[in-house]
């Protein structure tokens, strides 16, 4: 779930019908059924400083971000993956062993969110 999701949410909750160009998707359905499939992957943005801007992606078990000024290639890039390293200590990305994830990754978040929304959207 992300924070754009709670508007929609709200307004199925309260029988409301929703504004067109919403990128939030009502998480009500988890209320009765918490163990359904839901989105793949929750994303933000955050900059740093005036040009950098980092695009991140989490996913059940890792954070991918990747740092970069708009229209450019990326600058940075960081990997964490939760279930051994949950406060993000250490950043994976560049294990040999990970190269093939970050290529996955990398593929995910350049999909967007629209590419990680429940099954049922």
């Amino acid at each position: 779930m992300e924070f754009v999701d709670v508007y929609p949410t709200l307004c199925e909750l309260a029988g409301l019908q929703l504004t067109d160009g919403l990128e939030g998707t009502s998480f009500a359905p988890l209320l009765s059924n918490p163990k359904q499939p839901w989105k793949s992957a929750a994303f933000s943005q955050y900059p740093r400083g005036k040009q950098l801007m980092g695009y991140a992606m989490r996913t059940e078990r890792y954070r991918f971000v990747e740092w970069a000024a708009k229209g450019k290639a990326p600058e940075g890039l960081e990997l964490y993956d939760h279930k051994t390293d949950p406060d993000e200590n250490v950043n994976i990305v560049n294990l040999p062993e990970n190269k093939e994830l970050v290529a996955k990754l990398t593929e995910q978040l350049h999909a967007g969110w629209k590419a990680a929304l429940p099954p049922s959207h």
